[in-house]
């Protein structure tokens, strides 16, 4: 448990690094394959620096590729969406109605 703790930066790091590399290497095989110059990369994930990073320098090996993000004021992350609709829920329903009748393809109003 102590070299957990010492090492909390390092292991957000690597997973950090390791989910960059997946997201960044799909993506752009996707696009390759299915024939694709352009990608947009949107929502909270575009507000990542390293995927920003990443994007450069693979497009860069990868020119045919370019990659648009947003401005990061409008980068939002859909958790923050979620949160607010369930406290709305939780204020007209209560608890109890929330969990007892969860609908999960529940469209927001």
């Amino acid at each position: 448990k102590k070299e957990i703790e010492s090492n909390k930066a390092n292991i957000a790091a690597s997973f950090q690094e390791a989910a960059v590399e997946v997201l960044v290497h799909k993506t752009l095989k996707a696009a390759r394959e299915k024939n694709i110059d352009h990608v947009s990369v949107a929502g909270g994930v575009a507000a990542n620096s390293r995927i920003k990073t990443m994007f450069k320098e693979k497009t860069e090996e990868n020119n045919n590729i370019k990659v648009f993000y947003p401005s990061s004021s409008l980068c939002t992350d859909n958790g923050a969406m979620i949160a607010a609709a369930g406290l709305y829920n939780y204020e007209l329903y209560g608890k109890g109605e929330m969990i007892a009748n969860a609908i999960p393809s529940l469209k927001l109003t």
